[in-house]
């Protein structure tokens, strides 16, 4: 449809070599976006271009690859700064690289990586859409769409640092919608619930990310293809009048949760 079709569009993903990021470059490579592949060391952004290149190219190049590390601030702004250079502009970034650098008892996160999480997630965030704001103005406007997380939308104590930076990655999706409208730059955030990409599987096993999609009201993790699919509609035409706004793509697993709870499930029907 036109309305979600990117052609002549240019989009930058950060953490997009695998998992989410991946699944995002190649939806809007195939929604006929050129696409600036992007993780934190050179190599395999090239390969992963080169796929995209191979796969949707046809005979011009559609794809390029362009390292950040968003731990690093240096990073972040070299990306910025150099990314809208590689295809002569930019209208859309997907900022989705994330660190999680903690899991257990809050009590036990040693500070450094409690301020790890932090600093990445929304203070290096920020300074990468600072960064290439200009750029997206300079082509009439365009779209941001910070890639949060469903955990930033629940008490989420084992991984409370990470939890509290996701909240805070929703809430600067929100402020920054209000600083860059006039520019016409939309900003959103999507947060993705359990969703099956290298690091859950990684993480919880495949039998962990089976039995985790069974809590989901409908009954399965995620795919990397339904936050793209997010994605596309906020930066497309078909999002245009949407911007400041949060979408929770979690399968009603963060709104819906009561579907899942066993005493309302095993109170009989009728009148209590």
């Amino acid at each position: 449809m036109s309305l979600f079709d990117l052609t002549g569009k240019v989009a930058a993903i950060t953490g997009s070599t695998k998992g989410i990021g991946l699944g995002i470059a190649r939806e809007m490579a195939a929604a006929g976006a050129k696409v600036i592949v992007s993780s934190r060391h050179a190599e395999p952004c090239d390969e992963v271009a080169g796929q995209l290149n191979a796969e949707f190219g046809k005979s011009e190049v559609i794809a390029r690859g362009l390292a950040c590390d968003l731990a690093s601030l240096e990073s972040v702004e070299r990306f910025a700064a150099e990314a809208p250079k590689l295809f002569g502009g930019l209208d859309i970034l997907v900022s989705n690289a994330a660190v999680l650098s903690w899991a257990g008892d809050p009590a036990d996160t040693p500070p450094e990586m409690f301020e790890q999480q932090l600093s990445c997630n929304i203070h290096h965030n920020f300074r990468l859409c600072i960064g290439v704001r200009g750029a997206i103005a300079a082509r009439g406007g365009g779209a941001i769409v910070l890639i949060g997380s469903a955990a930033g939308a629940n008490a989420n104590p084992v991984i409370l640092s990470y939890s509290v930076a996701k909240a805070g990655v929703s809430h600067l999706a929100w402020n920054l919608a209000e600083l860059m409208a006039p520019e016409r730059i939309r900003v959103n955030c999507v947060s993705p619930g359990l969703v099956r990409s290298w690091t859950s599987t990684k993480t919880l096993g495949e039998a962990g990310l089976e039995a985790g999609g069974k809590l989901i009201p409908l009954g399965r993790p995620g795919e990397p293809e339904d936050i793209a699919g997010a994605v596309i509609f906020l930066s497309s035409r078909a999002g245009a009048f949407v911007t400041g706004e949060t979408i929770l793509v979690d399968g009603g697993r963060t709104k819906l949760s009561i579907a899942n709870d066993a005493l309302m499930q095993s109170l009989p029907p009728g009148e209590h």
